[in-house]
């Protein structure tokens, strides 16, 4: 079983309850050392390593290994799954492991960080049409 750290469209259940067939617990939490960008043209972000930042986001506890192959396979080639501590607002530490874009594919981020209200607010269901394909069988 894995944790899962997600940090933009994936921390929204509207979009994870599509994808996943399991149901898990979810924590509000925050990976340190890596920041939120903006992609080029698309309503998601990326996270990339920057020392002094940090992300807040949404943890998922003990997810199958069935549903961390569907999330393999929705996240595609942009992105890598590393193992990155988080830290809820509790204080506690959980394992963890949180896509990453890969250094490869840097050049689809933007200098901007990710406005997630405003995904909440617009983007949500652009991104719900557009993603349809992935959605759980």
């Amino acid at each position: 079983m894995h944790n899962v750290f997600t940090y933009g469209s994936l921390m929204f259940d509207r979009v994870w309850s599509r994808l996943v067939n399991g149901h898990y617990t979810a924590i509000p939490a925050t990976l340190h050392g890596y920041q939120r960008l903006a992609v080029k043209d698309e309503e998601y972000p990326v996270a990339v390593a920057e020392p002094t930042a940090t992300i807040t986001g949404m943890l998922y506890l003990n997810i199958s290994p069935d549903d961390i192959a569907r999330l393999d396979k929705f996240e595609g080639d942009y992105y890598t799954r590393l193992p990155t501590p988080v830290i809820t607002i509790k204080g506690v530490i959980y394992p963890a492991e949180t896509y990453i874009l890969k250094p490869a594919y840097q050049h689809i981020a933007t200098v901007n960080t990710w406005d997630e209200e405003f995904f909440r607010t617009h983007g949500i269901e652009q991104f719900i049409a557009r993603y349809q394909g992935f959605t759980k069988p």
